[in-house]
């Protein structure tokens, strides 16, 4: 896994130049390991949800895919912009963030080889959320799934009939009751890439519709 150099308010990743913002979510471990594991076939088209600094998106475009990105969070979506023009010479596929909650800036048409997610997964109590953006990235709900379960439940229509999608679990929510959750949507599922990280297991799950 190839770590990124950052500065105070940038950094570098295999060539990209990003910029970062107080009020977006900062990459971390779970954002590499969700991009090292992801799997791209030639000519495919790619949808991140949440793409917070445009990382996953950038360095996707950056190797010649089709992109759309999107973040609920306003800050997040205008870095992404200006991190798209600050990267414009290195883009060789293309790249499209827009603002929005989960699929509801796509047109009922849209559809990707690939949907990417890595969603606030942090279980919080009603006595610990707080406001504001960047408690929006992290804030799982009650269980940690409260996202997630949304995510599941619109990702299909959005999917061609050979696409899959990857996403981020944590080991601090319910493992069980997730995969209850993707089998009820339909989907199968593989565990693609496992790190433990100051003892949370992240994992990434790479999901792919039954027929």
């Amino acid at each position: 896994m190839q770590k990124a150099n950052f500065t105070d308010n940038s950094f570098h990743y295999k060539g990209l130049d990003i910029g970062l913002h107080p009020e977006v979510y900062d990459p971390a471990e779970d954002t590499f390991l969700l991009l090292d594991s992801l799997v791209i076939h030639p000519g495919s088209s790619i949808l991140e949800i949440g793409t917070g600094c445009g990382l996953i998106a950038l360095a996707c475009a950056h190797k010649g895919f089709s992109v759309v990105c999107t973040d609920i969070n306003p800050f997040a979506v205008e870095l992404t912009r200006q991190n798209i023009t600050r990267n414009q010479h290195l883009i060789k596929g293309s790249v499209e963030a827009r603002q929005g909650d989960l699929f509801n800036v796509l047109a009922s048409h849209e559809r990707f080889h690939l949907i990417v997610f890595n969603p606030p997964y942090l279980p919080t109590s009603q006595e610990e959320k707080k406001e504001g953006w960047f408690e929006v990235a992290t804030d799982g709900g009650k269980d940690g799934l409260a996202v997630t379960r949304k995510f599941l439940h619109g990702v299909k229509p959005h999917l061609l009939k050979t696409g899959e999608a990857y996403f981020i679990f944590s080991s601090l929510a319910d493992r069980l009751l997730l995969e209850e959750y993707m089998r009820n949507e339909g989907f199968s599922f593989t565990i693609a890439a496992r790190r433990m990280f100051e003892g949370e297991e992240l994992d990434v799950y790479r999901i792919v519709p039954v027929d």
